[in-house]
């Protein structure tokens, strides 16, 4: 009877190991997806939509480069000025981009031939998720100039 007692609580114990594994493994999984940048798509041959997409992710790019600076504090002490003013800039280009996203959709969705209209509304729609997430990290990119500045 104790054999069969101390096999039932190793099998246990390695299951309850094995599902703590597991679920870290999802964890850091999970992670890495919301690190995930986003990747500009191919021209799709309508300039008002090309050039929307390049301004867009020109912009996401810029702002990717920001975080990566500020990263790492240490390198960034004296480009704090000119990174808070270029974040300010980068605020208002992304809200006048956004501002033309319905139109530039608009455009896009009458393209001919469908499958042309379907791709220059994908490439739209990525643009303005660059454009969101580009002003989502603004706020928190400009709380560790401060952070940094009082230090």
């Amino acid at each position: 009877m104790k054999k069969i007692t101390k096999i039932l609580f190793i099998a246990l114990f390695i299951t309850g190991v094995s599902t703590e594994a597991y679920a870290q493994k999802e964890k850091k999984e999970k992670k890495e997806k919301d690190v995930k940048t986003l990747v500009k798509p191919d021209a799709v041959g309508h300039s008002a939509t090309d050039d929307y997409v390049n301004a867009s992710f020109n912009l996401y790019e810029k702002n990717q480069e920001i975080t990566k600076t500020l990263a790492n504090p240490t390198d960034n002490v004296d480009d704090l000025g000119s990174i808070k003013s270029d974040l300010e800039t980068q605020s208002k280009e992304a809200a006048q981009l956004l501002g033309k996203s319905s139109d530039v959709l608009t455009e896009a969705k009458s393209i001919t031939p469908k499958t042309n209209s379907l791709k220059a509304v994908k490439a739209v729609n990525e643009a303005t998720k660059a454009l969101n997430e580009t002003q989502k990290a603004i706020p928190g990119q400009l709380e560790q100039i401060k952070n940094q500045e009082s230090k």
